[in-house]
């Protein structure tokens, strides 16, 4: 399978910001539009997604994990994780191609 887009291992570490801010940015979206109801979910989870690099976030984040007695939250975080590291292995170069090629 080609890939179309990859990144460099420096740039790795933009990823989940990116993808946190488009997330958002969509929920925004979403919001305005009265016949879409997914806006305050995508608005919640570019929220998620950002915590890491806001600390006001991060510590928000940390009080629903004390509340949450169910463990939704740790689940979510769990799932997000994952699905960043599929994305790591599938657009992150680490020099891969020349391997592939011989």
């Amino acid at each position: 399978m080609k890939q179309w887009i990859t990144i460099k291992p420096e740039h790795k570490k933009y990823i989940r910001l990116v993808a946190g801010i488009l997330i958002l940015l969509l929920g925004g979206v979403f919001m305005l539009v009265p016949f879409i109801p997914l806006g305050y979910i995508f608005v919640f989870a570019g929220l998620f997604l950002l915590a890491t690099y806001i600390p006001f976030l991060k510590k928000i984040i940390e009080k629903i994990k004390k509340k949450d007695d169910k463990g939704l939250v740790e689940k979510a975080e769990k799932k997000i994780n994952k699905v960043e590291e599929e994305i790591d292995e599938k657009l992150v170069d680490n020099g891969n191609k020349q391997s592939n090629a011989s």
